[in-house]
C-alpha cells in the first residue's frame, strides 16, 4: 500500500513539473500561472507616470513625460547615476538616446499608444487625455529652428534647463510613432515635421538617397532603420492628406534600398552609401526587422502593394540565406551573396558593434545593427497581412516565424546576451542574482507569442506570453512602476518600458487583433 501511494505521489509531482515546465511558468516565481490582471499593471503604471512623472522641475512645469524616474522615490534625477548607460547608448549618454533629465515624445511613441489604447479599453479619458495634452505642449514648443520636432536619438527637451539639449541632430530610428495621434492633435507641425524630413534628410531628391541626421555633415549614412521611418512618415501623410506627392517620397526612399540588392538572394545592404566592409556589402536583421516592419505598416497606411512585396521579399531572404539549421539559429551578418561573417570586422564604422556570428537575441545596446525580436515579430506580421484570407496567407512567413518562435523557446528564461556581457556585469553587478533583460525585450517577446498563438491556436505560444510577462513583473514592477532593467532602480523609457505595457493590453485581450508592440 506505500509503495502505491509513493509511485502515485512521483506521478502527480512528476505530471506537475512537465506542465509548469511546458507553459514556462516558473520562470522566475516557481508556481504555476494563473490568469492576471495583465491591464491592472499598465493602468498601476500609467497613474503612477501620469501622477508622478511629468515635468516639475524647472522653471517651467510642462505635462510631458520625464524619461528617467526614480521608482523609489517617483522623482526624475537632474543627472541619473549612469549605471549601463553607457553601453545601452554606445557611448552617448547625455543625448536623446536617454535624455537624462528631460523629455522625449519619440522614445515616448510606445508609452502614449498604450495611453490610447488603454483609454479605449477601459472608458477612461484620463489617458487620452493625458498624451494628447504631452504632445500638444511638445509640438508647439519642442521644436528646433528648421521646424523639425526635438525629439529622437540625438536631441531632447531638457526639463530642468528648459531648453533643448543633446548634440542638435534630428534623427528617428526604430519605432513605429502614433502619427494618427500626433496629426490629430496639431496636422500644421505634423505637415512641417515631414516636410522638414525630406528637405533635411534626403540627399538626392531622384534617388531617395538620404542620411540619417538632418545636418548633412561629411558622413552620409543613409540607415535602412532610419529610412525606414521617413517612409513610414511619408506614408502616413498620403494616408491623412491623399497627396501623391507624400507617397511618391516613400516609393522612392524604399526604391533606393530595394535597388541596393543582390538580384539573386534579394539580401539588401544596410547602408549603400557607407563603402567598405559595413555599409554596401551586408544584410542584417536591421533589415528583416525595422526596415520590413515599416513597409508593412506603410502597406496598410496606403495600400501599396509594392511596400507589402518587398518586406515580404527581404523577410523571406533572410530566413533562406539566415536560418542555421543546426544551431537552430540566424545568423547576425549576412554578406549580399547570402554567406554569414562569423568573425567582427577589425575596420570601418562603427565595427566593434558589428553582429558578427549568430544573432544575440536578448540585445543591449538600443541600435546595435541587430534587431532579432523585431525580426521575429516582422515575420510575424508580414504573414498576418499576406492575404485578407488566412487560408491564402503564404506558409513561407509562418515559417520564418516559427523558427524565430523555436529561437525565443531555446533561449529562455531572458538573459544578458553574450554581447557586452562583461560590461554589462561590471556597470550593473545585481545582474548576476537578478537576472533578466530589458522591458522592450520583454514586450517585443510577449507581444510576439500572442500574435503567433492568434495566427496557430497553439495554446503553447499564449503560455509563453504569460509565462514572460509574469517574469517581467516580478522583476521590474516596483512602486507602481516599470523598471527600465532588472538590475537597476529606474524607469527609462529608452530601455522600452511603453513596449512592455502595450504587449500586456495585448496579452490582457489575446483574441483581439491588435497592431503588435512595435
Amino acid at each position: 500500500m506505500k509503495l502505491n501511494r509513493i509511485r502515485q505521489i512521483l506521478i502527480i509531482s512528476l505530471l506537475e513539473f512537465l506542465f509548469c515546465l511546458g507553459c514556462y511558468c516558473t520562470a522566475s516565481s516557481g508556481r504555476v500561472q494563473v490568469k492576471q490582471d495583465w491591464q491592472g499593471y499598465v493602468k498601476n503604471c500609467l497613474d503612477t507616470l501620469i501622477d508622478h512623472g511629468t515635468d516639475v522641475y524647472g522653471s517651467v512645469k510642462t505635462p510631458m513625460l520625464m524619461a528617467v524616474i526614480d521608482v523609489n522615490t517617483l522623482t526624475a534625477p537632474e543627472n541619473p547615476k549612469m549605471y549601463d548607460s553607457y553601453i545601452r547608448t554606445e557611448g552617448r549618454p547625455t543625448h536623446g538616446r536617454r535624455s537624462p533629465g528631460g523629455c522625449n515624445l519619440w522614445l515616448d511613441q510606445p508609452t502614449l499608444k498604450a495611453m490610447y489604447r488603454l483609454t479605449k479599453i477601459t472608458g477612461d479619458s484620463r489617458y487620452a487625455d493625458a498624451a494628447d495634452t504631452y504632445i500638444r505642449y511638445s509640438l508647439q514648443h519642442c521644436v528646433k529652428p528648421n521646424g523639425l520636432f526635438i525629439w529622437g536619438s540625438h536631441i531632447y527637451y531638457h526639463a530642468y534647463k528648459d531648453r533643448l539639449e543633446g548634440d542638435r541632430q534630428h534623427e528617428i530610428p526604430i519605432l513605429h510613432p502614433d502619427w494618427h495621434a500626433l496629426y490629430r492633435v496639431n496636422p500644421d507641425a505634423v505637415r512641417k515635421e515631414v516636410d522638414g524630413i525630406w528637405k533635411y534628410h534626403i540627399l538626392d531628391p531622384k534617388t531617395g538617397a538620404h542620411n540619417r541626421h538632418d545636418t548633412h555633415g561629411s558622413l552620409k549614412a543613409d540607415f535602412s532603420f532610419t529610412g525606414s521611418s521617413y517612409i513610414l512618415a511619408f506614408a502616413f501623410m498620403h494616408s491623412a492628406t491623399g497627396e501623391k506627392q507624400y507617397l511618391d517620397k516613400a516609393k522612392r526612399i524604399t526604391d533606393w534600398h530595394w535597388q541596393h540588392r543582390n538580384k539573386d538572394t534579394n539580401l539588401m545592404a544596410e547602408a549603400p552609401l557607407l563603402k567598405g566592409n559595413y555599409g554596401g556589402n551586408h544584410c542584417y536583421t536591421s533589415i528583416s526587422g525595422p526596415f520590413a516592419s515599416a513597409l508593412l505598416r506603410s502597406y496598410e497606411l496606403t495600400g501599396e502593394k509594392q511596400f507589402r512585396y518587398i518586406a515580404i521579399e527581404i523577410i523571406k531572404a533572410y530566413d533562406k540565406y539566415g536560418w542555421d539549421s543546426k544551431a537552430q539559429t540566424y545568423y547576425g551578418i549576412l554578406t549580399l551573396a547570402g554567406k554569414p561573417v562569423m568573425k567582427p570586422f577589425e575596420t570601418g564604422y562603427d565595427s566593434k558593434f558589428y553582429p558578427a556570428g549568430h544573432i544575440d537575441l536578448w540585445r543591449t545596446i538600443m541600435y546595435s545593427y541587430e534587431f532579432p525580436l523585431i525580426a521575429a515579430q516582422a515575420s510575424l506580421y508580414a504573414y498576418e497581412i499576406s492575404a485578407d484570407d488566412k487560408s491564402q496567407r503564404d506558409g513561407d512567413l509562418l515559417q520564418a516565424a516559427l523558427h524565430w518562435a523555436e529561437v525565443i523557446e531555446n533561449n529562455l528564461p531572458p538573459h544578458t546576451g553574450r554581447r557586452w556581457k562583461k560590461e554589462i556585469q561590471e556597470t550593473l553587478p545585481d545582474v548576476l542574482t537578478t537576472k533578466g533583460t530589458y522591458a522592450e525585450n520583454y514586450g517585443r517577446a510577449i507581444s510576439f507569442f500572442v500574435h503567433l498563438h492568434q495566427a496557430t491556436k497553439g495554446q503553447k505560444y499564449r503560455q509563453l506570453a504569460e509565462g514572460l510577462a509574469q517574469e517581467a513583473i516580478d522583476k521590474l514592477f516596483v512602486n507602481g512602476l516599470f523598471k527600465g532593467h532588472p538590475a537597476k532602480p529606474y524607469y527609462e523609457t529608452n530601455d522600452g518600458v511603453g513596449l512592455l505595457l502595450y504587449a500586456l493590453l495585448e496579452l490582457d485581450a489575446p483574441a483581439e487583433k491588435m497592431s503588435g508592440a512595435f
